[in-house]
């Protein structure tokens, strides 16, 4: 006996979902469908980036593409983890911003600093939508719940005063100490710097906001591969939380 068919495709759609509800989709998404040639009546997964995620089936409303809704789940906000990371190459940044996607990254902070400013092809206001977008794509290719956020470029001195309390503060370092342990529900913050590093005044000052030197490698990694690794670092010490929670007698 066969079980449920598999969703066609999942495609983004702006939430809340309800079941029995009609969620018109956006053009991006119905051209998606029509390449694939999805026929009407297919089963397709929603996702909102916002834990929202439905089943639906494809509808033709009135020459419109749109999925009714079939159910409905709402997954639970996941711990933050924020980057500040340097506003380097966009190329790179943007890789940078899909794969922090698919690595549970919640926040974004592209950080204008001394030497990614001295980068000509630097990630600037102009390429947030198209973050965004990248952003959304990795939600939809990695079965997430939840997207990140990319906010507008801001200085480091900024983007420190508007960094979120009571945070584990880790800091991209070469000289750095191992990933500390941490706790499945801890929030954590890490800085990233560009290509050459901070410099010396704004790792004085990233210092004396809390953050804490972690090593990364033992190679000279550039930002957006360190961004991964960082974020990576984050993933497995909330699991390795998770897993020592529930072997715990």
């Amino acid at each position: 006996m066969s079980g449920p068919a598999a969703p066609s495709a999942t495609l983004y759609a702006r939430g809340p979902f309800q079941a029995g509800g009609v969620v018109v989709l956006e053009e991006e998404e119905a051209n998606h469908l029509r390449v694939r040639r999805v026929a009407g009546g297919a089963q397709v997964r929603l996702v909102d980036g916002r834990g929202g995620i439905a089943t639906a089936r494809v509808a033709d409303e009135q020459g419109v593409i749109a999925a009714r809704v079939v159910a409905t789940t709402q997954v639970p906000t996941p711990p933050a983890t924020e980057l500040l990371l340097a506003a380097g190459d966009r190329e790179r940044f943007l890789l940078a911003v899909e794969k922090a996607a698919e690595l549970g990254a919640t926040r974004i902070v592209p950080v204008v600093t001394e030497r990614s400013q001295q980068v000509a092809t630097r990630f600037q206001h102009v390429h947030v939508e198209k973050a965004t977008r990248r952003a959304r794509e990795a939600l939809k290719q990695s079965g997430a719940a939840w997207m990140p956020t990319v906010a507008p470029p801001a200085l480091l001195a900024d983007a420190l005063r508007q960094a979120a309390p009571r945070t584990v503060r880790l800091l991209a370092d070469a000289d750095g100490g191992p990933m500390p342990a941490l706790r499945e529900g801890d929030a954590v913050l890490w800085a990233v710097g560009p290509e050459g590093g901070f410099t010396e005044t704004e790792s004085s000052a990233l210092r004396a906001a809390g953050f804490r030197p972690v090593v990364l490698g033992r190679v000279t990694l550039r930002f957006d591969t360190a961004a991964v690794a960082a974020l990576a670092l984050t993933a497995q010490a909330r699991l390795a939380a998770h897993h020592h929670q529930g072997s715990t007698p």
